[in-house]
């Protein structure tokens, strides 16, 4: 049985999840030479204590397998209008496949709405199928395009 848990304290979900969260970044991260995995838990602390940040984590047997953070607020540019930015979705390698992923998508946009969101936006990865295609079953289109490329100079070692 999963067990899905809203708004866990963000230090105590960062400090149970760093085998996952490092999981994710390994399989999904760009430029991992450069880009470091370093998690503000700090941010994390502030952004949830202001009731920006909202998360959903999925355990299984107490260990988490899953989660979900979103950002909810209103847009810079369009203020009348409240967006959720989700900051990471990812589910364990282990349990894809089942319904873990699809119900976690599911109770994230539930969640933003339940929060007053107007507007729900995934970051994907356009040739990671795994979020690309539910993303699209759910009536996820494009709303725009992110382009990045890398302008710093520290290579991690």
């Amino acid at each position: 049985m999963f067990d899905f848990q809203y708004n866990v304290n963000a230090c105590e979900f960062l400090d149970e999840a760093q085998e996952l969260l490092h999981q994710h970044w390994e399989e999904l991260a760009n430029n991992k030479d450069t880009i470091k995995l370093s998690t503000d838990k700090v941010k994390y602390q502030q952004l949830q204590d202001a009731g920006i940040l909202k998360n959903i984590v999925v355990y299984k047997d107490n260990k988490i397998i899953g989660y979900s953070v979103l950002l909810i607020q209103p847009h810079l540019h369009y203020s009348n209008n409240v967006y959720a930015y989700v900051d990471v979705i990812y589910v364990d390698k282990e349990y894809r496949g089942t319904s873990v992923g699809a119900k976690l998508l599911i109770l994230t946009e539930k969640q933003a709405k339940d929060e007053g969101a107007d507007v729900i936006l995934h970051h994907a990865k356009p040739h990671v199928a795994m979020i690309v295609s539910p993303l699209k079953k759910l009536g996820y289109t494009v709303y725009e395009e992110i382009y990045g490329k890398f302008v710093g100079s520290k290579v991690w070692q």
